[in-house]
């Protein structure tokens, strides 16, 4: 990643950003930082920002996105790819951290189609049950 290939993100993309992560509810105030990427192969990518650079630039978290791609997605496809990050970031109340975690369904969309979503939702939920189970012994 080039210097040159990083800009800052266009106004319009960083208000409708702050449209849906307002409606998360945090119960913590995080502070971001937005940078465009257009050579990014994604629409967006969010990533917690390590300590001690984040008081050097007052953010908690860099949301990078590529304007080409913002600009040709329509809005629900954009809606449901910025929800998708978002809830990956996850806040410990208890500790006063915060990380970003892995997405908890992981599949392909052919066993989705084959099986149904609350399918693998209640097959994914057994595994995990099972492995709970298993460390407590």
């Amino acid at each position: 990643m080039a210097k040159g290939d990083l800009h800052d993100l266009a106004d319009y993309i960083v208000e409708f950003f702050d449209g849906m992560k307002n409606k998360l509810n945090l119960p913590v105030d995080i502070k971001y930082a937005y940078q465009a990427y257009n050579k990014q192969k994604t629409l967006i990518t969010i990533k917690k920002i390590p300590d001690n650079y984040s008081v050097i630039i007052k953010a908690d978290l860099l949301v990078t996105f590529n304007e080409d791609y913002f600009d040709a997605f329509d809005d629900t496809s954009k809606k449901i790819l910025i929800d998708q990050e978002l809830v990956k970031i996850e806040f410990n109340m208890e500790k006063g951290t915060l990380k970003i975690v892995k997405p908890d369904l992981v599949t392909s969309s052919a066993i989705i189609k084959k099986y149904s979503l609350e399918s693998v939702e209640r097959a994914n939920q057994v595994k995990d049950l099972y492995k709970d189970q298993q460390l407590d012994i």
